[in-house]
């Protein structure tokens, strides 16, 4: 799995989950953002693949306000 986080289309942070043995991999990144009224965050995974190839999809992303301008 490869997941880009993008502000506005251009990506921020990429975090990377190669499994080669069929067993769980996991990634993981943090990134700080300063953000503007109208600005767009996203997640995107690479081919537009949903992550994990049977029912077992754990992914999870959480965003938050640090401080207002």
């Amino acid at each position: 799995m490869w997941a880009d986080l993008k502000k506005n289309g251009q990506v921020r942070a990429s975090a990377i989950a190669q499994d080669a043995d069929q067993n769980y991999d996991y990634a993981s990144n943090s990134v700080i953002l300063h953000l503007d009224v109208g600005d767009e965050v996203c997640v995107q995974l690479d081919g537009g693949k949903v992550h994990g190839g049977n029912t077992n999809k754990y992914s999870t992303f959480s965003g938050f306000l640090i401080y207002a301008d």
